[in-house]
């Protein structure tokens, strides 16, 4: 397989996986489209030759998803993968045999992957005599002595005949690792490779896999949600949120200087080590959208710290991003304005309880407005414009008297914003690139975010 660049060993050139295509009997019944689930959507990346990549972000993010596209476990629904330069969607048989050889997967779990029946040596030797390699049983059996002697377990011929339940957990991934290196590959995808072993052994199998990368010549990508291991382990990281790629780039730039905001707030969520250190929480809200309906532009803007307001906003952008919440929980039915004003003798103490508890977010302390306690906030304390205060609370009296169209006009007049109108493509900032309308230069943004891109 030629290649048709020197650096570059895998390219993704916007790629999706949409699971679950056809349609329930539920949708059937009810008339509606199938809703798959959009785990990898739009990805671009490209893998250099020799580097670690990291691929980041929280559970259900695609990470997973994405690897086992990269070793065609998966096939795309839409886009294409390169491998040294060739699609692999359009490999020949004899192509996909070389692929098989040349790239490998380490599993999460080192008590799933291998078989309980097969012996160490029946495990690492499986590999060699699927891809035709090696002169008959002794040459295979020296290729697996030095391949085991190379990931730790030394000597190799006490380990030959042992079964994985005889073996610690360490020893186990190490005799995955094993299989993965036997056939010599190019390109090694790890899926949290060392998520389910004891922290005191965790180091060891990291050191031993970088030593491995040097005498191997591997390139590697690195799966995890674990962002310290990224940090020891990575050359670049890629962050992914709800099957995009947010941001990309060295590692170091995107620990020390993260651009988007999705980045920021994950790394404001690993605990400080330091006694005493002062530590900042992230200051997003809510939980990670549904995949099979995700929001509309980025699909951050609902959780983000920092969404955009429009040119002619004149109040703060804490305000704006309450009154935006707002008309999301009205429009996703998670605000019961009725169970809110039940109790109050006339309509406008009601619209002030909804207007109190529609307006707080669910935000560690240091990010709460003053008098935010309990799922309320003081609605005096929040920088709101007149104009947008009017429209809260006529939309408000629409609400508690039925009429929720009229309420939404309303409500989407004074809180709309690019980020929940546009999809941002990546763009570069510094040395990373990043998908986020903070960073949009044109003309028609670029006073509105000019405030918050230095944040």
């Amino acid at each position: 397989m030629a290649t048709n660049d020197a650096d570059s060993l895998v390219e993704i050139q916007n790629v999706s996986k949409l699971f679950d295509l056809s349609q329930s009997a539920i949708d059937q019944l009810l008339g509606r489209e199938a809703q798959p689930v959009r785990a990898v959507q739009d990805v671009d990346l490209t893998i250099n030759k020799g580097d670690i990549m990291g691929i980041a972000g929280e559970s259900g993010c695609g990470k997973t998803t994405l690897g086992k596209l990269l070793v065609k476990l998966y096939e795309p629904t839409s886009g294409r993968i390169l491998f040294d330069g060739r699609d692999m969607s359009e490999l020949l048989r004899e192509d996909q045999q070389e692929f098989r050889q040349r790239v490998q997967m380490i599993f999460q779990d080192p008590f799933e992957s291998l078989n309980p029946r097969m012996t160490v040596f029946q495990s690492v030797v499986e590999p060699l005599k699927i891809n035709d390699i090696g002169d008959g049983y002794q040459d295979r059996r020296e290729q697996v002595i030095q391949v085991l002697n190379d990931v730790g377990l030394s000597p190799a011929e006490a380990y030959l005949n042992e079964f994985p339940k005889e073996l610690s957990g360490g020893e186990r991934q190490r005799v995955a690792i094993a299989r993965a290196l036997v056939v010599n590959p190019d390109f090694i995808v790890c899926d949290e490779p060392v998520s389910m072993l004891d922290v005191s052994i965790r180091a060891g199998v990291l050191n031993l896999m970088k030593e491995l990368q040097d005498e191997y010549g591997l390139t590697y990508v690195f799966i995890s949600h674990d962002l310290s291991l990224i940090r020891y382990m990575c050359d670049r990281t890629a962050i992914m949120y709800l099957g995009n790629i947010v941001e990309q780039g060295p590692t170091d730039d995107v620990v020390n200087d993260p651009k988007h905001p999705y980045t920021e707030a994950l790394f404001d969520a690993v605990p400080e080590i330091e006694p005493g250190a002062q530590r900042r929480r992230a200051n997003v809200t809510g939980e990670v959208p549904n995949p099979r309906n995700p929001p509309s532009g980025c699909k951050f803007h609902p959780r983000c710290a920092n969404i955009i307001p429009p040119e002619d906003w004149s109040g703060s952008q804490d305000a704006f991003r309450r009154g935006f919440n707002f008309k999301r929980r009205v429009q996703t039915g998670d605000l019961e304005v009725e169970d809110i004003a039940e109790g109050h003798a006339d309509q406008r103490s009601a619209v002030d309880a909804v207007l109190e508890t529609g307006l707080s977010l669910e935000l560690p302390e240091e990010h709460q407005a003053d008098g935010e306690r309990m799922g309320t906030v003081d609605v005096d304390s929040i920088d709101i414009p007149k104009q947008a205060e009017n429209a809260l609370r006529s939309a408000t009296r629409d609400l508690l008297d039925g009429n929720e169209e009229d309420a939404m006009e309303q409500l989407n007049r004074e809180f709309s914003s690019i980020c929940e109108r546009s999809s941002p493509e990546l763009r570069q900032s510094g040395e990373q690139t990043t998908a986020c309308h903070l960073y949009d230069s044109s003309p028609s943004n670029r006073e509105a975010i000019a405030p918050d891109a230095s944040d």
